[in-house]
């Protein structure tokens, strides 16, 4: 995948993310469960969290240092579980700013990428024979994807319309 394809999926699968969570209240937002026992804001705060660790591993990739890399689905799980608790209390307002903030720092970070580096499968010996890029649709549109999804999926479930 080119930077462009991975810089136009990131945009696509944003406004789709943006679309899913169009016209919700704050109380549809931060009261009633989407996804398990977590809400729109929960899920909105845990992909912030993720998206703002790519951000730091494109710093740090960019400058010769190995990333902090999750190896196990357990440890995905503890990082969640970690996650939730620390964000859980915040107000939606932050994070709905981080949310755009992070997603405008990791656009502004693909700009300037060097796409060899973003897409060569070698270039990371601890990428273990992926490139970059696989990294950064993982953490980013993907994420938006699974989640707008839960999101979409229980606003059919609540006959909660939007746009």
């Amino acid at each position: 995948m080119t930077k462009d394809e991975v810089i136009a999926n990131l945009e696509r699968e944003w406004e789709a993310l943006q679309a899913a969570i169009a016209d919700l209240n704050d109380e549809q937002m931060t009261e009633m469960p989407v996804a398990g026992s977590w809400t729109v804001k929960d899920l909105l705060a845990h992909i912030a969290v993720w998206e703002s660790r790519l951000v730091t591993a494109l710093f740090k990739a960019e400058r010769g240092f190995v990333p902090d890399l999750v190896d196990s689905d357990e440890q995905v799980d503890q990082l969640n579980a970690q996650f939730y608790h620390e964000q859980k209390d915040r107000p939606l307002e932050r994070i709905l700013e981080d949310l755009h903030d992070v997603h405008l720092a990791l656009l502004n970070r693909l700009e300037t990428f060097p796409e060899k580096a973003l897409i060569d499968p070698k270039k990371y010996k601890w990428m273990k024979g992926e490139p970059l890029s696989r990294m950064v649709a993982g953490d980013s549109f993907e994420h938006y994807r699974e989640h707008a999804a839960d999101i979409r999926a229980w606003r059919e479930k609540q006959r909660i319309r939007g746009v």
